[in-house]
């Protein structure tokens, strides 16, 4: 199965990353490490997250799941043939509604 990433879901990983780092580097590590694994295990179980509602009609098939041991940090993608597309990685206090305003 195939993962793919919408242009700047690697910068939000970037600065959650560095966020964490400066409080602990191990830390920052593991998070990118549950991410991936997180990401790996959606798409062999791309139902799992829970639908979103969004106004827009195009954004209709998008989900939410919570990286593995971080549950503050939501992962939105969307379920595809042959695999995930991954659409953005936000703590949990963002207003996720405003990460899309531009999709």
């Amino acid at each position: 199965m195939k993962i793919t990433y919408d242009e700047g879901v690697f910068e939000e990983l970037v600065n959650l990353s560095s966020y964490l780092a400066d409080r602990d580097e191990d830390i920052a590590h593991a998070f990118l490490d549950a991410c991936d694994k997180t990401f790996q295990f959606l798409t062999v179980s791309p139902f799992a997250g829970s639908p979103r509602k969004f106004t827009d009609s195009r954004l209709a098939d998008v989900r939410m799941w919570r990286v593995k041991g971080f549950a503050k940090y939501l992962i939105f993608y969307v379920p595809l043939d042959n695999g995930i597309r991954i659409l953005h990685v936000l703590h949990s206090a963002t207003d996720y509604n405003r990460a899309f305003d531009d999709e």
